[in-house]
């Protein structure tokens, strides 16, 4: 009879743990399935493809529509909330470059250079093509950086090149908070 009983006891403790296992598993299932929290938001819900046209280059660095265009397409392509197409767009971002600059910005003890800073002023239309409405109109934005020429300087940027990739950074930043993040 005591042989038993502790046979019943040790079955009813394994199926508390068989009942804790499952429960446990199905927890783990349901977080995994896609159940998470996403820190962007859309104010424009109905906006799903964008289609950005090349800017037009009216300053003195040739290249730097094309650098623009690179990293705005590789920055939309790593949000993620907006894809890229050619044809059938949601939306629509018109931009030009209207002036380059890169003066000094700061010299060390011994008057040497230190630090450049750039400024890039673009004009940008933001464009929902399915309500016919212009979000986000900026006819003069300008977005500046500094980098370093000297290793004695403190900037964060050491490159011309990481200091216009930067550049358009903010430039997607600005166009994001401005017309999806917008409320």
């Amino acid at each position: 009879m005591p042989v038993f009983v502790l046979t019943k006891l040790l079955n009813f403790y394994s199926y508390g743990c068989m009942v804790k296992k499952i429960i446990l598993f199905l927890q783990i299932i349901f977080l995994l399935s896609g159940c998470s929290y996403s820190v962007y938001s859309n104010a424009y819900p109905h906006l799903k493809r964008i289609q950005l046209l090349a800017f037009d280059n009216r300053s003195s660095e040739f290249s730097l529509g094309d650098i623009v265009y690179n990293n705005l397409s590789a920055l939309f392509r790593e949000d993620g909330r907006l894809r890229l197409v050619t044809q059938q767009p949601d939306c629509q971002l018109e931009g030009s470059i209207l002036s380059f600059s890169e003066k000094i910005y700061s010299y060390d003890a011994a008057n040497n250079i230190q630090d450049y800073t750039i400024v890039i002023s673009f004009s940008l239309v933001f464009t929902d093509l399915i309500n016919n409405k212009v979000l986000y109109e900026n006819k003069n934005l300008s977005v500046s950086e500094i980098y370093a020429v000297s290793d004695e300087s403190t900037s964060r940027f050491k490159t011309k090149e990481e200091a216009l990739d930067e550049i358009c950074d903010k430039l997607f930043r600005t166009l994001m908070q401005e017309t999806l993040e917008s409320w």
